[in-house]
């Protein structure tokens, strides 16, 4: 299994390790946690070596989607962005695919079956980070969101 080193972002510490333990659950990598409590924390301990992120919606100081924005304003579109929170009306979802650019949209609380869905398309057998799909361009739905849930 690949090493991948995945930046798990929320304001809750329960919430952070439930993601890790999801994660774990999985066995399709062997995960290396950065942990942020917020999306300016998040920010500061954002570098190259992340190669998955897992962000909250609602933070205190800066939210997940205002984080989204900036890392990909960055220039990092390679980099999956899931978004992990209880948010689930279809304007938030659809905010966070389209103008935040999160990957993926996953509703609290969450198992780690709906968490295997959500991201199995981003590893390949070996655990790595899978190269971006074909249809990377398109308009993201909140029905993509609501399919993954």
């Amino acid at each position: 299994m690949a090493n991948i080193k995945a930046l798990v972002v929320d304001d809750s510490k329960i919430m952070r390790s439930a993601v890790k333990r999801a994660l774990n659950q999985l066995m399709i990598a062997d995960f290396e946690y950065v942990e942020a409590k917020d999306g300016e924390d998040a920010l500061s301990k954002f570098n190259e070596e992340i190669e998955i992120m897992f962000v909250d919606w609602n933070m205190p100081n800066m939210t997940g989607v205002e984080f989204s924005q900036a890392v990909r304003a960055e220039g990092n579109e390679h980099i999956p962005i899931i978004m992990v929170t209880a948010e689930k009306s279809m304007g938030k979802v659809d905010k966070a695919l389209n103008e935040g650019g999160a990957n993926e949209y996953i509703t609290k609380p969450f198992t780690a079956d709906k968490m295997h869905k959500a991201i199995s398309d981003y590893f390949d057998d070996d655990g790595n980070i899978a190269t971006e799909g074909e249809d990377e361009e398109e308009d993201k739905s909140f029905f993509q969101g609501i399919l993954n849930s």
